[in-house]
C-alpha cells in the first residue's frame, strides 16, 4: 500500500535523520536504493532514508537473503557520515538500540540482543542489521540497513518460521509502516549522535540488553568453531569468549549459536 507522507512527518521529531524519504513499492533492495542515490546526487546531506513496501533481492549479514515480502515488514536503509570514523562499528549497537526502543514505543513490546546485531524476543528474530562501511575522498560513510518483522510471514520457509517474530504476534498491536519508520528515526538520531559523543554509553545499554553475555556459545569463525563461555566485550562491541582452558579470545565478527554445540 502506498506510503503514508503526510502521516510519518507528523510523527517525526528529527532534526535530520529521515527527514528525507525516498519510498519505493517494490525494489531489489534498499541498501542498493541508497547507494545509487548517493552516486546520481554526490552532495547528497546524509539522513536520507530509502523505504520499499517489498525487497526483491534484500541482504543480510554475510551475503544471507532476508525475506522482505510485501507489507509485512519495515525494510529501511539510512544514509549515515559518522564523525567519529574509529567508532563507526557501534553503529549496529545504536541501531539495535534504537529497534528496540521503537518497539516499545509504537507496540510496548520488551526485546533483547543477540550478539553481533540481532534483535530477539524470547530467542525469536524480529529485526536484521547490516551495515556497510566504505571510505571516499578521506571521509567515511555508512549504509545502514534495518529490517523490522511488523507481521506473520505465511509462506516463511518452516526453518526459517521456527526463528522468526514478528511485532503483531507480540501482541502490541500491529503499527504502520509511517509509525514504525518515524519511531525508529527519533529513536536512531541520537543514538546516532551518541556513537560519536559517548560511545561508552552506548556499549552499557547495549550490553544492558544483550542475552548473549554469559552463556556457553559456539562462535562459528571463518577458521572454524569457537566453543566458551562468552564473558564480556570490547570496547566496540567486541565479543570476548573464554575457553574452558582460561584462553580468551576477542571476536570483532562471526555467527554465535546459543546453547554450545559442535554444529
Amino acid at each position: 500500500m502506498p506510503f503514508n507522507f503526510k502521516r510519518y512527518r507528523e510523527l517525526l521529531t528529527t532534526q535530520q535523520l529521515g527527514t528525507r524519504v525516498e519510498y519505493r513499492e517494490s525494489t531489489s533492495s534498499t541498501m542498493d536504493d541508497a547507494r545509487d542515490l548517493v552516486t546520481d546526487e554526490p552532495t547528497v546531506e546524509a539522513g536520507f532514508a530509502c523505504v520499499a513496501g517489498q525487497q526483491l533481492s534484500g541482504r543480510g549479514r554475510l551475503g544471507r537473503q532476508w525475506v522482505s515480502d510485501p507489507n509485512l515488514g519495515l525494510y529501511v536503509t539510512f544514509y549515515i557520515k559518522p564523525r567519529v570514523a574509529p567508532n563507526a562499528p557501534m553503529i549496529t549497537l545504536a541501531a539495535a538500540l534504537a529497534v528496540a526502543e521503537a518497539a516499545q514505543t509504537v507496540s510496548g513490546v520488551d526485546l533483547e540482543f543477540k550478539w553481533p546485531n540481532d534483535v530477539m524476543h524470547d530467542g525469536k528474530k524480529l529485526c536484521g542489521i547490516l551495515a556497510e562501511a566504505r571510505t571516499r575522498d578521506g571521509e567515511m560513510d555508512v549504509f545502514l540497513g534495518i529490517g523490522v518483522n511488523r507481521r506473520p510471514n505465511p509462506v516463511l520457509p518452516p526453518a526459517i518460521a521456527a526463528i522468526a517474530t514478528n511485532l503483531e504476534e507480540l501482541g502490541g498491536g500491529l503499527p504502520s509502516t509511517e509509525e514504525l519508520l518515524a519511531a525508529l528515526a527519533n529513536a536512531l538520531e541520537p543514538r546516532l549522535a551518541q556513537v560519536d559523543d559517548e560511545p561508552q554509553r552506548v556499549l552499557d545499554d547495549w550490553r544492558a540488553k544483550l542475552a548473549t553475555l554469559g552463556q556457553r556459545v559456539t562462535v562459528n569463525l571463518s577458521n572454524g568453531p569457537l566453543m566458551g563461555v562468552a564473558v564480556d566485550l570490547g570496547a566496540r562491541g567486541e565479543l570476548i569468549v573464554r575457553e574452558e582452558n582460561g584462553r580468551m579470545h576477542e571476536i570483532s565478527a562471526g555467527d554465535v549459536v546459543i546453547p554450545a554445540s559442535s554444529g
